[in-house]
């Protein structure tokens, strides 16, 4: 079982990619674009589940 720190590191590694990814493709394309509309999506699931983590993370340091 993979533990709350190493998926932390792992969600926030996958955000920088995508938000890079992000960058370049609006940077191609319109905001409404699918394409871009896509990642960013994508980002918003990562922004979840790294928050979902760090909610985890407190509530065990807490106990």
């Amino acid at each position: 079982m993979i533990s709350i720190e190493s998926e932390l590191e792992q969600v926030a590694k996958k955000l920088e990619l995508l938000r890079r990814e992000l960058e370049r493709v609006a940077s191609s394309f319109e905001l409404v674009h699918q394409d871009v509309v896509a990642i960013s999506q994508s980002l918003d699931k990562l922004i979840v589940r790294y928050m979902q983590l760090k909610n985890q993370e407190e509530y065990i340091k807490r106990q």
